[in-house]
């Protein structure tokens, strides 16, 4: 799946959202986002990154320290 250049910020709010208090991935917010269609890919994921970045304050949330590597996991504020 190609993510669009345009991403709806009030559907990313409600992706992240949906995840309440629970620490999450950029990979399963792109998921849902996506509505769990199973073409989303490492450029998309990419993406969100860099949008969930982009937007934590206004998303209020925050980048979660992680050793593991891969997705950045993050939290709600």
């Amino acid at each position: 799946m190609t993510t669009p250049a345009t991403v709806n910020l009030d559907k990313l709010r409600n992706a992240v959202q949906q995840f309440g208090a629970m620490s999450f991935t950029t990979s399963q917010v792109a998921m849902d986002y996506h509505q769990g269609e199973s073409g989303v890919n490492d450029s998309d994921i990419q993406h969100f990154d860099g949008l969930l970045h982009r937007h934590a304050a206004l998303l209020g949330i925050a980048p979660q320290p992680s050793s593991a590597g891969g997705d950045t996991v993050w939290q709600a504020l």
